[in-house]
């Protein structure tokens, strides 16, 4: 569950909540839509994105079970500030712009617990554009392994947490901002100190402590 989920908000998707499910590649909705409803994530993976020049799209945020996504536009009534994509086979609870601010308004402890979501948000986006300017994307890669990680702990065969993060290199390059070589040269300085291991779309982070002294800025 993301840190920002709170009781209220699980309670509210599973009050009001209609379950969808979208495969692989299928849009939820689209930059500048007009459309209000406010999603909860399941299961699987969704990428928030926006049109950059020429075409090319810029990956903000990925949203992983326990996220709440699309308040925005429930909340300031505008289009959809970006498009939201399904990763892989994605499962999501929604209700309508409608009934996520007539629970707000109403419900002092569910109001909080959104604008608590917001900050947490906007907290991430602002420290990960600071450190985009100030940071070697190596140091950027460690922080946001260790943050999935915590995300995606779960208990092996062994009876032990394993930490295997679901995600390709050019994912990881894009929730980074950085290009596809600079990722993989950080990935293969981890690698090399036995910190993670990669695999097909998945790397598997060995070492917590040691991967947050590298996430540390210098």
């Amino acid at each position: 569950m993301s840190p920002a989920t709170t009781t209220e908000l699980t309670q509210l998707f599973a009050d009001h909540g209609h379950r969808r499910v979208f495969r692989a590649g299928e849009v939820l909705f689209h930059e500048t839509d007009s459309s209000n409803e406010v999603f909860a994530c399941l299961s699987g993976r969704v990428r928030l994105v926006i049109a950059g020049a020429g075409g090319r799209e810029l990956m903000l945020d990925v949203k992983l079970p326990g996220d709440v996504f699309g308040e925005l536009s429930a909340i300031d009534g505008r289009g959809r500030s970006t498009s939201a994509v399904a990763m892989e086979h994605t499962e999501v609870l929604k209700i309508s712009g409608e009934q996520f601010l007539a629970v707000v308004r109403t419900d002092t402890a569910t109001c909080m617990a959104a604008m608590r979501a917001l900050s947490y948000d906007l907290r991430r986006a602002n420290a990960r554009i600071c450190a985009g300017e100030t940071e070697p994307v190596v140091t950027r890669a460690a922080r946001l392994l260790l943050e999935l990680a915590e995300r995606f702990a779960d208990e092996g065969a062994s009876g032990h947490l394993v930490w295997n993060v679901p995600i390709t290199q050019t994912d990881l390059a894009e929730w980074l901002g950085a290009t596809r070589e600079a990722t993989a040269r950080s990935l293969g300085t981890l690698r090399r100190a036995g910190l993670i291991s990669t695999a097909r779309s998945c790397v598997t982070v060995h070492d917590r402590a040691a991967l947050a002294v590298v996430a540390r800025p210098a």
